[in-house]
This record gives structure tokens, sequence and C-alpha cells, in this order.
């Protein structure tokens, strides 16, 4: 046989080896995944990021215990206020006249020493000299023997004294916040002529002596 005619029988046998091996290579399983290999090194960390936007508010905690209280305040303390001029009694019988109004703020409930000092100038006439002077509550009242520390003048017709010194006491409770105490002149007589300067002090203390 010559060999030109068996190349087609060549050719259709080595295209049918081709196209089996080829058809067992794609219908074949694959085989058994390999072990992993070994971790390699790390590398260098990364730039940081930009800053994220700030969350909202977290919610509020419980509030705390109270703390201890604190040192009271000043539980003595005194202020005063004095006559800036003469002043002139009233010359009504039985007039009420203040002499020094003294406004003072207490810390706490507690007690005031009040005291009032100074002269006055007795006119030189044939009236009779009658009057107090006195630590009162109110502008107005008047003048009784239940009001203790008072001062109290008198003097017969005709006496030629001309300048008469005082002094006037009084304790009395104090409230929290303002207060206020006077001194006062009562002309019993009505004499007209009086001129008196004075002060007036009043001392806080929250207690009284034991």
């Amino acid at each position: 046989m010559s060999v030109r005619a068996l190349l087609p029988s060549l050719v259709a046998t080595v295209t049918s080896t081709a196209l089996l091996g080829g058809g067992y290579a794609l219908l074949a399983p694959p085989g058994p995944q390999g072990p992993q290999g070994v971790q390699g090194d790390q590398g260098d960390p990364g730039p940081d990021g930009p800053v994220g936007p700030q969350g909202p508010e977290g919610p509020r905690g419980p509030v705390g215990p109270v703390g201890p209280t604190g040192r009271a305040g000043a539980d003595a303390a005194f202020k005063d206020a004095a006559t800036a001029d003469w002043i002139l009694p009233r010359a009504e019988v039985d007039a009420v006249s203040t002499l020094v109004e003294l406004r003072f703020v207490a810390p706490t409930a507690g007690f005031a020493f009040v005291s009032g000092t100074g002269y006055c100038n007795v006119p030189t006439d044939a009236g009779e000299t009658h009057y107090a002077i006195y630590v009162a509550t109110a502008p107005d009242a008047s003048y009784s023997g239940a009001i203790p520390g008072a001062s109290f003048a008198r003097f017969p017709k005709g006496s030629t004294m001309a300048q008469v010194p005082f002094a006037a006491t009084r304790v009395l409770d104090a409230k929290a916040g303002t207060n206020t105490v006077y001194l006062s002149f009562q002309n019993f007589g009505g004499l007209a002529g009086y001129s008196c300067q004075a002060n007036l002090v009043a001392l806080f203390a929250a207690s009284k002596l034991q």
C-alpha cells in the first residue's frame, strides 16, 4: 500500500487519539488540595486614617451623693449708725421722735444686743424737763416702764443743766434677714428746744451665753 493511501487513515487515528486524550483531561476530577504554605512576614502598618466625626453624647450618669454641709456663717457681728447733725425732738406732749435708725441683716435667727449712747442739750427754760431715750422696734413705739435699759431724765422747773448724756441698751430677738431698731426720744412734758446727737450699735449673736 502506498504512503498516499495510508495518510488519511493515519490522520484519522491521530485525531481520534487527540480527542480522547483531550476529553479525558476535561472530564477527570481535581486532585486533593495541597498543604497551606508558611505565612509570610507581616508588612509595615499603613498611615493612620483621618479622625471620624464625633458621635452623639451618651446618656447622663446618675447624680452623686450629697456632700457634707458647709461651715455655718458668722455667729457674731455688729453694725452701727450715728446722727450726722443735731436731731431736734418734737415739742408736743408725749411726742415720739427717732434719733437714730439702724437696719441690719442677721445671718440666722438669734439675738441682738443694741446699745445707744449720746447726749441731749436741755433748754434753760422755766418749764419741766421730762423725757426718756430708749431702744425700740418701731419708730412710733412709746416708752413704758416695761422697756428695759432706757435713759430717763426729769428735772424740776428752772433747772440750769444744759447738756445731759444718756445710755440706753436692750436685748432683742433677731430674725434671719433684715431687722430694724430705733433709738427713740419721747418728750413727756412737750418742752421745746431739745437737741440731741447719738450713736446706735447692734451686736448680733446666734445664741446667748449659758
